[in-house]
């Protein structure tokens, strides 16, 4: 009986260690230029546009303090960045995650800042949940674009 256990683990042991050795074995192809053609600052502008609020937020933290107001100022920074783009640039970004983008960025944004005039967690999860469901409002107040492949008559 105990000789039976023993061989599956081996032979459980060797079946993983052949299914991670094979593909790390496993020969590839040099880099051409259609493997960067994707990557670009312009096709991801929106993303670097948050990153680099998030930079900036963080870097007003570190002149401000430390600890937690490098965090409150990349909520800030990123939020307000994203919001901003979000508003800049309403046809070219995200597509069907529009809405829930910026709901996500004002709810970072006013989180950070309540958190940073209150000091405290109450002030964090008081400002995520205004600042969301003051930008779901908004948003559901809005009227659709006429351009919308909604269902007409």
């Amino acid at each position: 009986m105990v000789g039976r256990k023993f061989w599956g683990v081996v032979a459980t042991c060797l079946l993983m260690l052949l299914a991670l050795a094979v593909p790390a074995l496993a020969a590839n192809r040099e880099p051409d230029v259609n493997d960067l053609k994707g990557i670009s600052p312009h096709r991801f502008r929106y993303l670097f546009s948050v990153a680099g609020g998030a930079l900036v937020g963080a870097g007003v933290g570190v002149i401000l303090g430390s600890g937690n107001d490098i965090t409150k100022g990349i909520m800030v920074g990123g939020g307000a960045a994203s919001a901003v783009w979000l508003h800049t640039h309403p046809h070219d970004t995200l597509k069907g995650w529009r809405d829930w983008a910026l709901i996500g960025s004002y709810t970072s944004a006013v989180s950070g800042t309540a958190w940073t005039l209150c000091g405290c967690r109450d002030g964090a999860i008081g400002g995520a949940l205004i600042g969301g469901g003051a930008a779901a409002i908004w948003r559901a107040s809005q009227r659709t674009p006429s351009n919308t492949t909604a269902s007409q008559p």
